[in-house]
C-alpha cells in the first residue's frame, strides 16, 4: 500500500477530534473567549448536558465581520503577537485552535457585533464549512451556539458519556470560572431550567461559600503577599473535611489549575487522618513570567520557574492563618445579598440567617431581628384589630369539657370558635387554624384554667401558635415582616420578649480591636 497525503478537510477533522473532547471543553473555550473579550456578563445555556447545545452569550468587545471569519480559521488569535508573549501569558486562550476545531465537529453559529459596527454579523459553519454570512441584530458582544457536537464523527458522538455525566462536567467547568471571576455576572441554564445566577460582587469568597456548602460549617479567609507571591483564599476548619479532593480549587493568575504539589502542601499543613482532605479555594497571583501555562494542551497544568519559593509561601500563609483558629461559621440559608424596599422608601440590605433571624445593614450599624418574635407581633396586632383569629371548619368531638365551655362559650364564639352541645359532648365546627385536634383540649384548658385571662393574652397565645416556626422563614415572608417592622417600629413580641437589637459600628470595631 502506497503512502499518500490525506485531504486537508480530513486532516482538520482528525485534529479537531483530538482537541475537542466533550461539551465541557466547549464550555471552557467559549467562556475563556468571553472573559478575554472583557465581558462583564456571561450566560451559558446547555441542552442534554451540552451534547445537543452549548450556547455562550457575552457583552464583551465583539468582533467585526473580518475578525469573526478569521477567528474560525486554524491557529488565529488576537492574544499572541510574538514569541516572547508565550512567556508572559495574561489571557485564558492563546493557541488559536479551539474555535476552529469546534467548528469542524459541530453545527456552529456566531452572532457578534463590535461597538464601532452598526450591524452585527451572523456566521454559520457546518462541519468546518462556512454556509452563511449575513447581517444580524444584537448589542455589542458575541453569542456562540454549538449544536450537535460530533454529529459528523459518529464514533466520537457515541463515546460521549451519559447526559447526567456530561452535564456534571460542564456544570463543574462553569463553576470554576464563576468561582474566580466574582467581577462578572454568570448564569447557567440547563434544559430550560436556571441552575445558577451569580451577580458580580466585590466579595471574592461569596461564591465559594455558595458553591461549597461544607465550608459554611467552619472556615478562615486570608489575603497576604509574601516575596512577590499573593496568596488569597478560603479554607475549611480542621474538622470540616471530605473523603476526596473534590473540594479543592487552585487558581494561578486567575486560571484554574490542577496542582498535585499545592494539594500536598494542604495535606502537610492540616495533618489530617488518612483519606481525609480539607476544602480550599486558593488564588495565587505572581509575575506571569514565572508561570508556564503551556505545559499541557488543556492548559490545566502549570509549572513555576521557582516552585520551591511559591509552595513555601503558600505553606507559610496557611500555617500562620490556621494557627489563629479564628474559624467563622456561616448559618445563612441564603448567602447572596438581597436589597429590598421597605417603609418610607428606605432601601436596606438584609440576609436571612439560619432561617430564623434577619441581619439588616443600616447606615450606623447592624440590626438583628428575631423573625418568629416579629411574626408573633404582626399576627397579634392584626388579630387584635379584628378581635378574632383565622379559623378553619372541622367536625371534632370533645367530651368532658361541657362545664368549662359553659363558663366562656360566649367569649370563644366571639373569637371565632363555633360549637354545639350534644349532651356531655361538645362538637366543634370551627376552630383557629393553628390548632390541631390533639392540641384543642390543652389549649382550651389553658384559657379556661386562668393561665391566660384577658383577651390580649388569649390573642398573644394564638399569635405564638400561628407564627411560623423559627428556622422556617423564607424571603417573601421576611420581606413582608420587615416592611411592617420598619413601619411600626415594634420592640417586643406579645409576651414581652425583644424583637431586635442593634450593634453600631463603633461597638463592632472594639470587638476587633480597631482604633
Amino acid at each position: 500500500m502506497r503512502v499518500k497525503r490525506l485531504p486537508e478537510s480530513l486532516v482538520r477533522k482528525i485534529a479537531a477530534g483530538e482537541v475537542v473532547h466533550n461539551p465541557s471543553f466547549v464550555v471552557k473555550e467559549l467562556v475563556e473567549n468571553s472573559l478575554d473579550a472583557g465581558a462583564t456578563t456571561v450566560a451559558v445555556e446547555l441542552e442534554a448536558g451540552g451534547k445537543n447545545l452549548v450556547r455562550v452569550q457575552d457583552d464583551g468587545i465583539g468582533m467585526t465581520r473580518e475578525d469573526v471569519l478569521l477567528a474560525i480559521q486554524p491557529h488565529t488569535t488576537s492574544k499572541i503577537e510574538k514569541g516572547e508573549d508565550l512567556f508572559r501569558i495574561t489571557t485564558y486562550g492563546f493557541r488559536g485552535e479551539a474555535l476552529s476545531s469546534i467548528a469542524q465537529v459541530s453545527r456552529l453559529e456566531i452572532v457578534t457585533r463590535a461597538e464601532e459596527d452598526q450591524l452585527a454579523t451572523r456566521v454559520v459553519v457546518v462541519a468546518g464549512e462556512v454556509v452563511e454570512v449575513a447581517d444580524a441584530f444584537r448589542s455589542k458582544g458575541t453569542t456562540v451556539t454549538v449544536r450537535d457536537l460530533f454529529f459528523n464523527i459518529p464514533v466520537k458522538r457515541k463515546n460521549l458519556k451519559s447526559t447526567t455525566i456530561e452535564y456534571r462536567m460542564s456544570k463543574e467547568m462553569f463553576e470554576r470560572f464563576a468561582m474566580v471571576r466574582s467581577d462578572v455576572n454568570f448564569s447557567l441554564v440547563h434544559d430550560g431550567k436556571l441552575v445558577w445566577n451569580f451577580l458580580k460582587t466585590s466579595d471574592p469568597f461569596e461564591r465559594p461559600l455558595i458553591l461549597l456548602e461544607d465550608l459554611r460549617r467552619g472556615f478562615i479567609t486570608f489575603d497576604e503577599e509574601v516575596s512577590g507571591v499573593r496568596v488569597k483564599g478560603i479554607v475549611s476548619s480542621r474538622d470540616v473535611t471530605r473523603a476526596d479532593r473534590t473540594g479543592q480549587y487552585f487558581y494561578v493568575n486567575g486560571r484554574f489549575v490542577l496542582c498535585e504539589e499545592l494539594s500536598e502542601v494542604l495535606n502537610k499543613v492540616y495533618e489530617l487522618p488518612k483519606r481525609r482532605f480539607p476544602i480550599a479555594v486558593i488564588f495565587l497571583e505572581l509575575d506571569p513570567s514565572e508561570v508556564d501555562v503551556n505545559v499541557h494542551p488543556s492548559k490545566l497544568t502549570v509549572k513555576f520557574s521557582n516552585e520551591g519559593r511559591v509552595l513555601g509561601v503558600v505553606e507559610e500563609v496557611l500555617r500562620k492563618n490556621l494557627a489563629k483558629k479564628w474559624y467563622k461559621t456561616l448559618v445563612y440559608e441564603e448567602i447572596s445579598e438581597r436589597v429590598r424596599m421597605v417603609a418610607e422608601g428606605e432601601s436596606k440590605r438584609w440576609f436571612i440567617v439560619k432561617g430564623k433571624y434577619a441581619l439588616i445593614e443600616e447606615e450606623d450599624g447592624l440590626m438583628f431581628v428575631d423573625l418568629h418574635a416579629l411574626h408573633e407581633r404582626v399576627i397579634y396586632e392584626e388579630t387584635l384589630s379584628k378581635k378574632a383569629w383565622p379559623t378553619k371548619e372541622v367536625n371534632w368531638k370533645v367530651s368532658k369539657m361541657k362545664e368549662e365551655l359553659d363558663l366562656m362559650g360566649k367569649e370563644l364564639k366571639e373569637l371565632g370558635f363555633s360549637f354545639e352541645m350534644l349532651g356531655e359532648t361538645v362538637v366543634f365546627k370551627k376552630v383557629p387554624e393553628f390548632l390541631s385536634q390533639d392540641e384543642l383540649v390543652g389549649f382550651l384548658k389553658e384559657m379556661v384554667g386562668g393561665k391566660v385571662s384577658t383577651l390580649k393574652e388569649k390573642l398573644a397565645l394564638a399569635a405564638c401558635k400561628l407564627a411560623r416556626k423559627s428556622g422556617e422563614f423564607d424571603e417573601d415572608l421576611t420581606e413582608r415582616l420587615l416592611t411592617e417592622f420598619f413601619r411600626k417600629r415594634y420592640t417586643s413580641c406579645p409576651h414581652g420578649r425583644p424583637i431586635s437589637f442593634k450593634m453600631n459600628y463603633q461597638e463592632i470595631d472594639k470587638i476587633f480591636e480597631r482604633g
